[in-house]
């Protein structure tokens, strides 16, 4: 009987170590994930906030990585990246990100790939159009850029869809249509679009705009939405990083 009780008690205490350690991983867990919305909140430009954002240490042990002083997937949640000309959302997955256990330097994300989710709506308020009259209309992998001119004094609306396709920090935009929806039909619109429509794609060069070391992946256009996905290597989430741009490659 003694030996049973023994054995009771033991297993008694062993499971209350084990639901210890598991109360004291998951409390870390989530303090760590609270420091690092903290740090990628401060690490954003001027002018840009990320409500409701939400970072999430994957793995089975959170201690053990922690004391290893690297986790092994980290993802993050962005709902709503704000300026004050629009909001747009992401998504990001990271492998091998390297911390500092005090949380007193930034992380370094091993490599990461994401998401850019925009709508229609936020790309026009988003993107500083030449005439504050046109509009950006989205659509089934083409971008249709929508305007209206005046020729020989008569008002001319039409259309011209390009078809974006990313490398690294340059889109280049594939002329696809264009179109004169209203006015003289038979105006040559493609001469108010500076050789854009002359057969050969124009390169946007977007690199200047993003942090350094960020590659845009993929372009998805659907109706009233698109999707980017982008990447990067060896990735700090410190503000220098956010601040210090990529370049245009040599033309």
């Amino acid at each position: 009987m003694n030996r049973a009780r023994r054995l009771a008690w033991l297993v008694v205490v062993l499971l209350a170590v084990v639901a210890l350690a598991f109360g004291a991983d998951a409390a870390l867990r989530s303090y760590a994930q609270s420091r690092m919305e903290s740090e990628i909140a401060k690490a954003l430009p001027a002018g840009v906030t990320a409500p409701g954002l939400k970072v999430h240490v994957r793995g089975f042990s959170f201690l053990a990585q922690y004391l290893e002083g690297r986790f092994d997937q980290v993802q993050v949640d962005a709902p709503a990246i704000t300026t004050d000309r629009g909001s747009v959302s992401a998504t990001l997955e990271a492998n091998d990100v390297t911390i500092d256990r005090s949380f007193q330097v930034a992380p370094v994300l091993g490599s990461m790939h994401g998401t850019l989710h925009v709508s229609e709506a936020a790309v026009n308020g988003l993107v500083a159009l030449p005439d504050p009259t046109a509009s950006i209309q989205l659509s089934a992998k083409t971008v249709t850029y929508l305007a209206t001119a005046q020729v020989l004094g008569l008002p001319l609306s039409y259309s011209a869809a390009v078809r974006p396709v990313a490398d690294g920090g340059v889109i280049r935009l594939y002329p696809e249509s264009v179109n004169v929806t209203s006015g003289p039909v038979h105006f040559d619109v493609k001469s108010l679009l500076g050789g854009l429509f002359d057969g050969k794609p124009v390169n946007l060069c977007v690199a200047p705009y993003l942090p350094a070391g960020l590659n845009i992946g993929d372009i998805t256009i659907a109706r009233s939405k698109a999707a980017i996905s982008f990447d990067a290597q060896h990735f700090s989430l410190d503000p220098k990083t956010f601040n210090t741009h990529g370049t245009c490659p040599a033309s």
